[in-house]
């Protein structure tokens, strides 16, 4: 989950984090998605998520500390469909300023730059080891700073959001594009603004106005 650094050490700070923060969350089973109950708990809600997940669309979800109750460190969902599958992750950790500066760089995988409010959204095909070698994986992804509540700075902590596919990776048309980014606006106003009240996530408004064709870099 989120390439970027090691992502070992990541988990260790977040859930150290997390002990300090007395944080709570809530589980659930795989359970049978329909149109009447929106994906993730019923905490997203949109069509980007069905496009992801195939002709079809959704037909089960897994929670895994997606919708925390207080702040947690980390948690995902998967949600499945006939023909694909689409997982949604979050990680908050510990950070300087003075490293911020990678999570707002293109890198060499990067295939598409976008706004997701103030931040900068990443579309990336990396590189994912599997049991028969190394193949493509698309991913959405940003980092926001936050700060933990009582903290009068945003500079020292991030929340890093992501939608991804399991390998090996699809061709990223123009409708799967869309999607991607569409998916991480809504994830990014949910877990940024109702769950970790980022100063610098987008409003739900805001979210479900921007456009998915947001400029590329």
């Amino acid at each position: 989950m989120l390439e970027r650094s090691s992502r070992s050490t990541r988990y260790l700070v977040a859930f150290a984090v997390t002990l300090m923060a007395a944080a709570g969350c809530s589980n659930s089973d795989k359970q049978t998605n329909d149109e009447s109950k929106p994906v993730c708990g019923g905490k997203l809600a949109g069509d980007a998520f069905q496009t992801l997940a195939g002709d079809g669309g959704i037909t089960e979800e897994q929670l895994r500390k997606f919708s925390p109750k207080e702040w947690t460190a980390a948690g995902s969902c998967t949600l499945y469909g006939k023909e694909h599958a689409v997982e949604i992750d979050y990680l908050w950790h510990s950070d300087s300023i003075d490293n911020l500066d990678r999570y707002r760089s293109p890198g060499p995988s990067t295939v598409k730059t976008f706004k997701v409010g103030s931040s900068t959204g990443y579309l990336e095909r990396t590189k994912v080891r599997v049991a028969k070698g190394n193949v493509n994986q698309n991913r959405a992804w940003l980092a926001l700073p936050c700060a933990m509540p009582g903290e009068a700075t945003s500079d020292h902590a991030v929340l890093e959001i992501e939608v991804k596919e399991p390998p090996p990776a699809r061709s990223l048309d123009d409708s799967l594009t869309k999607a991607f980014v569409s998916a991480l606006t809504i994830a990014t106003s949910y877990l940024g603004d109702d769950v970790f009240k980022c100063s610098a996530s987008p409003s739900p408004a805001a979210s479900r106005s921007a456009s998915p064709n947001a400029s590329g870099g």
